[in-house]
């Protein structure tokens, strides 16, 4: 996962003059929709972004399903550009998906979907369930300033009953803060051009 957006965010900086800046919150959620299916091996599952003030290049995260239920594809949105390249798998750590573009190209819209996970949930009893991601991380750019941040992990709650999947909320992140230390634990303002900067727990290099 830091390899990606830390290679996305080294490009970056090569394509174009930018500055890095702490900031307190970010107004960007991302969230999880199941949407209705009359197939349980299809069920869709919409990863979610708002980013009403911040254009969002890139985000990534760890999925994890019920024991049983799998990912059988992912597909890009009309809100991912054509330059926007998925990387999905399954990890040790959960269903991983990274999009991402090079070329700083945000997502179309500061609303909507932005890929679909088909989800086979055949395999499930009737009960409650849930579902959970982890290891969010995003990369924006307003004004020529790059900004990096993070989440705590979500779950939430779903039941599946006579072939029906029912009462599954919304999983919003809390908004993140960009937090900043160089290598000797020292906190920064803003990263240091040349040096091995530690954003959010992960080392960047601008």
């Amino acid at each position: 996962m830091k390899k990606i957006l830390t290679s996305l965010l080294l490009g970056l900086v090569a394509y174009m003059t930018i500055s890095a800046a702490e900031t307190d919150l970010h107004d960007n959620r991302l969230y999880i929709a199941v949407g209705k299916s009359d197939d349980l091996s299809q069920v869709p599952i919409d990863l979610h972004l708002e980013n009403p003030t911040i254009n969002i290049t890139a985000i990534e995260l760890y999925l994890t399903l019920p024991e049983g239920v799998y990912v059988g594809s992912v597909k890009p949105t009309s809100r991912s550009a054509a330059n926007h390249v998925i990387t999905a798998g399954d990890t040790p750590n959960g269903y991983f998906v990274s999009i991402a573009s090079e070329k700083i190209k945000s997502f179309e819209n500061t609303d909507g979907a932005v890929c679909t996970f088909y989800c086979d949930f055949s395999p499930l009893v009737d009960g409650d369930y849930t579902i959970s991601t982890s290891g969010v991380f995003a990369i924006g750019v307003a004004d020529d300033i790059v900004t990096c941040y993070t989440t705590d992990g979500q779950e939430e709650q779903f039941t599946k009953n006579e072939g029906l999947i029912t009462e599954i909320d919304k999983i919003e992140p809390n908004t993140g803060s960009l937090v900043i230390y160089n290598l000797q634990g020292f906190r920064l303002k803003e990263p240091q051009n040349g040096q091995i900067n530690i954003i959010n727990g992960k080392k960047v290099i601008l």
